[in-house]
């Protein structure tokens, strides 16, 4: 992906709603041990579903209902809603929070939309799919008609779900600190220096892999 491909995915409206929530925490927000043993699971779940999904989705050539698209049509929206839901309970910012969910719902609602009638187009089993499949809220009977693949993590691999790992842990390390440091004015320990020092490797390894692929490009 270039860097104008990656510009114009960033300020997709599903993407775009998320900077000025992102700044208001960055300034405001904060959290403490509590908020992050409740935040962190739905944020690890929410991450999960989305590994998962990349590891079967093949979006263009046919139509995906193995692994978790079983279970719901749009697993990497749940999973976004899952982790953002993680980081409203994580900051402890209910309210705005609250506004932020049914900003993206209804962002979500109008995109969900227009990818089912494309998909409907293109794939004449869609329709059987979507009656037997929920949009959002997994069933617990999965489907099982269609073409069935296994995961795959080259697949994986070239959705490039990794590079959101690590920036989750760079961004919870962050809002640790911040909360530890300034909010409850503790003072820098071992132990703090050590999340900073992850910190910078989850950063660095990120760099490192664009290099990589810079210089593959190049050849």
């Amino acid at each position: 992906m270039d860097v104008k491909e990656r510009l114009k995915r960033w300020f997709k409206p599903r993407f775009a709603v998320l900077y000025p929530f992102a700044v208001f925490m960055i300034i405001f927000a904060n959290c403490d041990d509590r908020s992050l043993g409740f935040g962190i699971w739905f944020i690890a779940a929410g991450e999960i579903i989305r590994l998962w999904a990349n590891g079967y989705a093949i979006k263009t050539e046919k139509l995906t209902t193995s692994g978790p698209y079983a279970f719901v049509r749009h697993p990497l929206y749940l999973g976004t809603l899952l982790l953002v839901t993680g980081f409203i309970i994580f900051l402890r910012v209910y309210y705005i929070g609250a506004a932020l969910q049914a900003v993206m719902v209804i962002v979500y609602a109008r995109t969900i939309k227009e990818e089912e009638d494309l998909l409907g187009k293109k794939f004449k089993e869609y329709a059987g799919y979507k009656k037997k499949v929920p949009a959002l809220f997994p069933t617990v009977f999965p489907y099982k008609e269609g073409e069935k693949w296994s995961f795959s993590l080259e697949r994986l691999v070239r959705s490039q779900e990794y590079k959101p790992v690590l920036w989750l842990g760079v961004i919870i390390i962050g809002f640790y600190l911040k909360g530890k440091l300034l909010a409850e004015k503790e003072p820098v320990d071992a132990g703090k220096i050590r999340l900073m020092a992850v910190a910078v490797l989850l950063i660095m390894a990120d760099i490192s892999g664009e290099i990589i692929k810079w210089f593959k490009r190049r050849k």
